[in-house]
């Protein structure tokens, strides 16, 4: 079967989440425990293309707001 490790099942989440545009890219980030650079490396590395509109970036202020305070 095929194994993978806690940190590569969160990544996975992630980027099956963000391409699925049910996540913004720092919500994707978030879930998979790495930064907002380190996750666009993921992309990249994925040749999977970012979607960033204005609703991603209002969704983006609050999230970071939300961590902000955790």
């Amino acid at each position: 079967g095929i194994k993978l490790t806690e940190r590569e099942l969160k990544q996975e989440l992630a980027l099956s989440l963000y391409t699925s545009r049910k996540v913004t890219l720092i919500q994707a980030a978030d879930i998979a425990g790495v930064g907002f650079f380190e996750f666009q490396g993921f992309l990249r590395d994925r040749k999977i293309s970012q979607h960033y509109g204005v609703q991603d970036l209002e969704e983006d202020m609050q999230t970071l707001r939300d961590l902000k305070n955790r």
